[in-house]
């Protein structure tokens, strides 16, 4: 596929949502068949409400000058899907785009996977990433977290900015319960950095982190 097509296929694969809804073995079996790209290299992961999409680019700019080789995930994307996919600061290429977009497609055919728009995004970064030779990933995770597909690449170490009321068709109607979807990045043994949050949301992540 050329980059348009590529486009194209991504798009026609459906909103960004929905695979929240279907958990994380989709995105594990692909990952997976793509020999699992996120075990070469380190990664953050960034949930919350206010401020991940800002935390994840200024830590890729102190690390960058200072002198990390880094991949920057994003998401929503303004103007072309590339702004999602960063390596070193830069977009990455349209050719290298519609490369691994290939790669990835052909990958869920012959597994007989589906995997949804923001799956295959996913994966799609973590192969960019591992092919480019970066040392440091930072994945900005798209919608709550539990099942958010960037937390298939098991972060060494995950962070939650503030919570605040968002997605709430998704992530439930009360600061506890949307706290618990991005609660769910936390792991045994992986350090997080949390942020100043509402007291309710406060005491739902510390209870889930015990």
């Amino acid at each position: 596929m050329d980059f348009d097509e590529s486009v194209e296929y991504l798009y026609s694969l459906g909103n960004e949502v929905e695979a929240m809804k279907l958990g994380l073995d989709n995105i594990r079996k692909l990952l997976a068949a793509l020999d699992d790209p996120q075990n070469n290299y380190l990664k953050v992961q960034v949930a919350g409400t206010n401020g991940k999409g800002s935390v994840c680019a200024f830590l890729d700019s102190i690390c960058v000058h200072a002198g990390i080789k880094t991949g920057l995930y994003t998401s929503p994307h303004l103007i072309s899907i590339t702004e999602r996919i960063k390596i070193d600061g830069e977009e990455i290429s349209a050719d290298d785009f519609a490369k691994y977009v290939t790669r990835v497609r052909e990958t869920t055919e012959t597994e007989q996977l589906y995997a949804t728009f923001f799956e295959q995004m996913t994966a799609i970064a973590l192969l960019a990433f591992a092919e480019k030779g970066v040392e440091l990933a930072i994945l900005e995770t798209g919608l709550g977290g539990r099942l958010d597909a960037t937390t298939a690449a098991n972060a060494e170490i995950v962070a939650i900015t503030p919570i605040d009321y968002d997605h709430q068709q998704y992530l439930g109607n009360t600061l506890t319960a949307i706290a618990h979807e991005k609660a769910g990045i936390l792991k045994k043994g992986v350090p997080a950095i949390i942020g100043v949050q509402p007291d309710e949301a406060r005491a739902e992540i510390e209870r889930v982190a015990e």
